[in-house]
């Protein structure tokens, strides 16, 4: 839908809509997958195939919606910023890849559910702002979501990068443990 709207051959024909029904899709999304999670774990339901499932979409619904917020909204969302988020994804898959093929299980860490939870508030907070200028939703709610926007950008680039950096480490101390235990 965005990708029609962005190209002017948008079946609504209005940006503010199409962003806000945008906002909507995307966080019924993160929603389900919290609950899809969240059921799987609690009725003891989680597969491998099910974690890796998981994981590839979750980094195509993040990474492929700020792709499309470069364009979208390419004073807050920059080129270099989503490389960076796309770099690290690249980076812990492989490291995960690699030492689950060794036999190492390879867990979620903390830093990692938190830069999931900060892009998925920062996807909607983005999406909202442009959707709605300052006139739509008041001066008041509009300076405080672009704060909060703000807030959420540069807490998203540090769990980003943290995260990217204690997944290395962690995965070189488990190798160095294996390794020595061998």
């Amino acid at each position: 839908m965005l990708t029609l709207e962005i190209s002017g051959w948008g079946i609504i024909n209005d940006r503010h809509l199409a962003l806000n029904i945008a906002t909507i899709a995307f966080i019924l999304c993160v929603v389900t997958d919290f609950i899809d999670g969240y059921i799987a774990r609690r009725w003891k339901m989680v597969t491998a195939f099910g974690r890796l499932a998981d994981t590839f979409v979750d980094k195509i619904v993040i990474c492929g919606t700020l792709i499309y917020l470069v364009v979208l909204t390419p004073d807050l969302i920059r080129p270099w910023f989503v490389v960076i988020i796309v770099a690290r994804e690249f980076l812990v898959s492989g490291i995960r890849s690699y030492m689950e093929s060794q036999g190492v299980a390879f867990p979620a860490r903390a830093g990692g559910k938190l830069k999931m939870v900060l892009q998925s508030m920062l996807i909607p907070a983005a999406m909202l702002l442009e959707a709605n200028g300052e006139a739509d939703i008041g001066p008041v709610f509009y300076q405080a979501l672009e704060v909060v926007t703000v807030i959420l950008f540069w807490g998203t680039l540090v769990t980003t990068i943290w995260s990217a950096i204690d997944y290395l480490l962690f995965a070189i101390r488990t190798e160095r443990e294996r390794r020595i235990s061998a």
